[in-house]
């Protein structure tokens, strides 16, 4: 289980920020994890609330697929 957590963690926040270049593909980047974070903050509230929507969690996965291959590209494009 700490394995899969340990390349959850690497491959959601395995590079810093300072050494990608601000181009449109590293905002990109920055928007989805913007999304990522605020749509489970989202789901944490409605949680507590109600039942959760099917297309949240739809959202969700998609929202996170989006961000793990911009973050792929962004490895092959600036490669460290």
């Amino acid at each position: 289980m700490e394995l899969l957590l340990n390349w959850i963690i690497e491959s959601l926040f395995g590079q810093p920020d300072d050494v990608i270049p601000r181009t449109r593909l590293g905002w990109t980047r920055v928007g989805l994890l913007a999304g990522l974070i605020a749509q489970t903050v989202y789901l944490i509230h409605v949680c507590l609330v109600s039942s959760v929507p099917t297309l949240l969690w739809i959202s969700i996965v998609a929202n996170a697929v989006a961000f793990l291959v911009v973050r792929r590209a962004l490895r092959w494009r600036y490669p460290i």
